[in-house]
């Protein structure tokens, strides 16, 4: 069954996202760094890594790819010294080997690299998905759906009814992705260390952008609710891509009464939300009843033209334009929402907004983590371009609806957003 993460794993996962394949259980003297690994090569990964993972008072790594300072010298070191590590394979274990001490420490490091390019990318993707892990190319996640019998009351002489369930069941796809870069022996010879640091950077914040854009394009359902309904869906019931948001009457499916689309619900002041409260408050459990959907557990997802207007209403105590009354959406108020916003947004639609509780209804599976791999010098690529050291990330990540009664999706009239693509 997929595995799901708490939201301590979640904020785990973001801090540190990249993981080396190597298992290790300030300016750099080179020559020290030889030593140690000639001298010392079981120890060598882990010491280097203390000292990539140490902090000045600044808040600066220790070392890092802008500590070296000359990359010939420490090419010239490293690159016939081997040293042991262990490597975990792709059918799981790990596999002991020797390898090139330059290609392991320029791994190490551009590791580091990566994981502050993917720190420095602002997120709110996190906020909107509950965390999942399973290996499967569609994952199915299953529900039970209860069915009970119309009684009030059971009688003494009566045998209690019992509950019947079946299963409902949506299915999350994979989705493959990943990204490298080469490291040239003339970067080396020329010391082109900024043109280093730009690369491995770049490779994280990527990563970080791209899992941010996926994610908000399937929570916003930007491809299977447009006018004219396409892959990829966020929503497949039994594997049937189906649109997620609809200003008709049960659908997408018969738990929501009136639909999870307000059409012509521009957002300007607190009645807005009033009117995509109602729908939420009109959604059904599985038995056919009102569910409650606490406003104060739920989020307020708008495009970053709509933030100014979204925190006005948020933060007045009163109503605006009413003389002392009071504003439930306000300060302390019991439907406050908590406010996110993302430029990024805009790209999809600036007037377009959400209401609900995301994490109960999305499901972010990943299919593979972060998986980084690294090659050196002494491979057929050095041999043909001079290409002294490789770096990829690889990951397999996915955004899947689980349920469609949670959000609400609030349109500026009836026109759906459209991808530019």
């Amino acid at each position: 069954m997929p595995q799901e993460q708490t939201t301590d794993d979640k904020a785990t996962r973001r801090r540190s996202p990249f993981r080396s394949n190597i298992r290790v259980g300030a300016s750099l003297d080179t020559e020290v760094l030889q030593r140690l690994a000639t001298d010392h090569p079981e120890a060598f990964v882990k010491r280097v890594q203390a000292m990539i993972d140490g902090r000045t008072p600044s808040g600066e790594r220790k070392l890092s790819w802008s500590s070296i300072r000359s990359l010939q010298r420490m090419f010239d070191a490293l690159w016939d010294v081997k040293v042991p590590v262990e490597v975990e394979l792709p059918t799981g274990g790990t596999r002991a080997i020797a390898a090139s001490a330059f290609p392991i420490f320029s791994g190490l490091l551009t590791i580091a690299g990566m994981q502050d390019g993917y720190d420095e990318v602002p997120n709110i993707g996190d906020k909107l998905v509950s965390e999942m892990e399973d290996n499967k190319r569609v994952s199915i996640v299953a529900g039970l759906k209860h069915t009970d019998v119309n009684m009030d009351e059971v009688p003494p002489e009566v045998d209690f009814p019992e509950i019947g369930a079946g299963e409902k069941a949506y299915h999350i796809r994979s989705r493959r992705n990943g990204r490298r870069i080469s490291i040239r022996a003339e970067m080396i010879e020329e010391n082109d260390i900024a043109g280093i640091v730009s690369r491995v950077n770049a490779l994280g914040a990527f990563a970080a952008d791209y899992i941010e854009e996926l994610t908000l394009a399937r929570v916003t359902d930007l491809y299977g609710s447009k006018g004219t309904p396409s892959e990829p869906y966020v929503l497949r019931p039994d594997g049937t891509g189906t649109a997620l948001y609809s200003a008709t009457a049960n659908t997408p499916g018969v738990q929501a009464p009136l639909g999870t689309r307000v059409n012509t619900n521009v957002l300007a002041d607190e009645t807005d939300l009033a009117g995509a409260r109602r729908l939420l408050a009109a959604m059904l459990n599985d038995r056919q009843k009102r569910m409650h959907i606490p406003m104060s557990q739920c989020q307020l997802l708008v495009p970053d033209a709509l933030v100014e207007t979204a925190s006005k209403i948020l933060n007045s105590e009163l109503k605006p334009g009413s003389v002392n009354e009071y504003n439930a959406w306000g300060p302390g108020g019991q439907w406050r929402p908590e406010l996110l916003s993302s430029p990024k947004l805009d790209d999809l639609s600036t007037t377009t907004w959400y209401l609900g509780n995301f994490p109960k209804q999305f499901k972010r599976k990943w299919k593979l983590r972060f998986e980084y791999m690294t090659l050196g010098q002494d491979t057929q690529a050095f041999l043909m371009s001079r290409i002294a050291f490789q770096a990829r990330i690889a990951w397999d990540c996915e955004v899947g609806a689980t349920d469609y009664v949670w959000v609400v999706q609030n349109l500026a009239a009836t026109t759906a957003p459209t991808p530019s693509d």
